[in-house]
């Protein structure tokens, strides 16, 4: 299980969204930000996200890499996870963006590529293996309606990922 985990806002504003910040403490894991997605979470919630995150600041070649991303049409904050998880060496990050999910099948980049991105469900499963959740089903169910991801790729990408690991 890893002990460090970089999030992008869009997850993060789905589980306060859905009342369901209180179970991010439950994960036992460092919650990583960069610092341009502390600037979303501050433009988008409640101070209570930010007590749940570590804020790193990217610097040098990071934020060259980043930009190069960004010249992609990858958003900043989604550039920013993506060059900090491979800066840590984590492999992947917690990413629910819709147009980054589409976005990233379509860019031929080697970082980019280098990256899995999991979605929401990751967590799920993260804490129904902790024993903090029963069953995930209910509360993939409350995250898609509140946040109004039916019939999207987001909701698709959860889905199938949690069908895979057997829920």
């Amino acid at each position: 299980m890893p002990k460090k985990l970089v999030i992008d806002s869009s997850t993060l504003l789905a589980f306060e969204k859905a009342g369901l910040v209180g179970l991010l403490p439950e994960l036992g894991l460092k919650l990583l930000v960069p610092s341009s997605v502390k600037a979303e979470i501050e433009a988008g919630s409640t101070a209570v996200l930010l007590n749940l995150v570590e804020v790193i600041q990217l610097k040098g070649r990071s934020i060259k890499k980043s930009r190069a991303l960004e010249s992609l049409g990858i958003d900043k904050g989604e550039a920013d996870c993506c060059v900090l998880a491979k800066k840590l060496k984590l492999g992947f990050i917690v990413c629910d963006d819709r147009k980054f999910v589409r976005q990233r099948f379509l860019a031929n980049d080697k970082t980019l590529r280098s990256v899995v991105i999991f979605g929401f469900s990751f967590l799920l499963h993260l804490l129904h293996m902790r024993k903090v959740i029963s069953d995930v089903w209910p509360v993939f169910e409350k995250i898609i309606s509140t946040n109004h991801w039916r019939r999207s790729e987001v909701e698709a990408a959860n889905y199938a990922f949690l069908k895979e690991i057997g829920y």
